[in-house]
């Protein structure tokens, strides 16, 4: 008995590819070792394989049994061996599962997916209520967190935790930088000047832009500042957009005083659980002018209310898309699955 114990000792401390070498060896040449000793017994090499496994395994239907003296003593050896290997391999496979699981809370497990979104700092306030309404407005990509903190702050299967800094490549690396469909990057929580703040997410801006320029690929950068006259700051790293974070709440709260209500459109507009909701679109080649677009997407109970930034196209409806429009719109989820579905994509109303 110690000796098995002695031997599963050293089954257990194998790396895990000598184990699986070891384990291929044991079920392929157990079959042949019992077909010489009884040949009689097991007729061919499945029948030999197949009392192996379920021996081994300790199943034991008992439809295939050795009947002589060297066969039981082969018998005895595959159950104990088998015991031993498969535990081995159980204990291997819980603890590879378990190491893994800490090397992904611990933010070391680089991300291998693509057309992913990239947030770069945390708050448990700000960047949670973030990072939970960009999972529920789009479904179907994942969201890698990069953050200087010790353990994953966010538990969601669609969430991936870096732990690293953003001005290092190769934590850019490790989140897969290049392969997103944008990185959002958040005022820094706890600088008390917002100039400090501002230059912290300026120096994170200009590390994506040369690191974008290294791998020779374009990443779409949205940045949160504090300070408007900070703007001119962003010219040269080629920040897609800029999102003012402490006026856009003073604005919101003087504008919501002037036209009472307002905060709750605004509101409805920014959440994904509630009513409508702002959405892009892409520009159909039947589309010449915005009157078409807004024309066609009115008919499907979707309204036109900007291309980029411009909300003025309103009043110029007669004017030509240009092949660089972004058009937003105003609809709930399901007109806007509709507007994207093969009906609407062919032509036919989505009503």
């Amino acid at each position: 008995m110690l000796l098995f114990y002695k031997a599963f000792k050293k089954l257990v401390k194998l790396d895990g590819r000598t184990l699986a070498v070891f384990a291929v060896f044991f079920f392929l040449l157990s079959p042949l070792i019992i077909r010489l000793l009884e040949p009689d017994k097991f007729t061919s090499y499945f029948k030999s394989f197949w009392w192996v496994v379920v021996t081994a395994t300790t199943v034991g239907y008992g439809d295939y049994f050795p009947v002589t003296a060297p066969g039981m003593l082969f018998g005895i050896i595959v159950i104990m061996g088998g015991l031993f290997l498969i535990g081995a391999i159980v204990g291997k496979t819980t603890e590879s599962f378990v190491n893994w699981k800490k090397q992904k809370e611990a933010g070391r497990m680089p991300y291998k997916g693509e057309d992913h979104y990239v947030v770069i700092g945390w708050s448990d306030n700000k960047i949670r209520d973030a990072v939970e309404e960009m999972l529920l407005a789009d479904p179907h990509r994942d969201v890698v967190l990069i953050a200087k903190l010790e353990k994953a702050p966010f538990v969601h299967e669609r969430v991936h935790f870096i732990q690293g800094d953003a001005t290092d490549y190769a934590t850019l690396d490790q989140a897969n930088a290049c392969g997103c469909k944008a990185v959002i990057i958040f005022s820094p929580d706890g600088v008390d000047s917002s100039a400090l703040a501002d230059g912290q997410t300026l120096l994170i801006a200009t590390t994506l832009e040369s690191y974008a320029e290294k791998q020779g690929r374009d990443i779409y950068t949205i940045a949160e500042i504090l300070k408007e006259n900070h703007r001119h700051s962003f010219r040269h790293a080629k920040v897609d957009e800029l999102i003012l974070s402490q006026q856009s709440i003073s604005h919101l709260i003087a504008a919501s005083t002037v036209n009472l209500g307002s905060s709750r459109l605004f509101m409805n507009l920014l959440s994904k659980d509630r009513g409508d909701e702002l959405y892009t679109i892409a520009k159909r080649k039947e589309w010449r002018t915005y009157n078409d677009a807004y024309e066609w997407l009115k008919e499907r109970g979707a309204l036109l209310i900007a291309d980029h930034e411009d909300t003025g196209i309103i009043r110029r409806l007669n004017e030509e898309i240009p092949a660089s429009a972004r058009l937003f719109i105003i609809a709930d989820t399901e007109t806007y699955r509709l507007l994207n579905s093969p009906a609407a994509a062919g032509g036919g109303k989505t009503t």
